[in-house]
C-alpha cells in the first residue's frame, strides 16, 4: 500500500509470481525513487495549514463569484418570465428594461472577471509564491531541485 512512498515496487504480475520484485534498471529504480520523493512532497505540502488557507480562499472567491453571477442571471431569467409588464417598461425610444438588463449580464461578467482576477492578484498569487519559494528551498536542502 505504502510501496510507492519506499520506493520498492513490485511487478503485477509477469513470470515471476505476483508480488515478486521486478527486475529493474538504474534507470527505472530513480525514476520510482523521484516519483515517490514528489508524491511525499505533495503529501507534505497538502495538509500545510498555508496551503490549506489558500485552497479555501480560492474556494470561497469562486463560490461567491459564481453565486452572485447565478444569482442575477437567474433574475434576470425569472423577470423575463413573470414580469412581462416590467421587462417591456419603454426607457428610450427602443430601449426597454429587458434590453438593459440583458446587457448588464455581459457587463457583470466582465465586472466579475476583472474583480477575480483583482481578488487573485492581492490575496492568492502572494500566498501562492510562498509557499512555492518555501517547497523550492526545501527541496534545494534535501537535494531534490526542481526542473522547472
Amino acid at each position: 500500500m505504502v510501496e510507492y512512498m519506499e520506493g520498492t515496487y513490485r511487478s503485477r504480475g509477469g513470470g515471476q509470481g505476483e508480488g515478486a520484485v521486478a527486475d529493474v534498471t538504474w534507470s527505472d529504480s530513480s525514476r520510482r525513487r523521484q516519483r515517490a520523493d514528489a508524491a511525499y512532497a505533495w503529501e507534505r505540502l497538502s495538509v500545510d495549514p498555508r496551503f490549506v488557507k489558500l485552497r479555501r480562499r480560492f474556494a470561497l472567491q469562486v463560490a461567491v463569484l459564481v453565486s452572485l453571477f447565478l444569482f442575477s442571471y437567474l433574475t434576470y431569467l425569472l423577470l423575463s418570465a413573470y414580469a412581462r409588464d416590467l421587462m417591456s417598461y419603454q426607457v428610450a425610444e427602443s430601449v426597454n428594461v429587458a434590453l438593459i438588463l440583458g446587457i448588464g449580464q455581459f457587463l457583470l461578467t466582465f465586472v466579475l472577471a476583472w474583480a477575480f482576477g483583482r481578488f487573485s492578484t492581492r490575496a492568492i498569487d502572494p500566498l501562492a509564491a510562498e509557499i512555492r519559494d518555501r517547497a523550492r528551498d526545501e527541496a534545494a536542502v534535501t537535494g531534490r531541485v526542481s526542473r522547472r
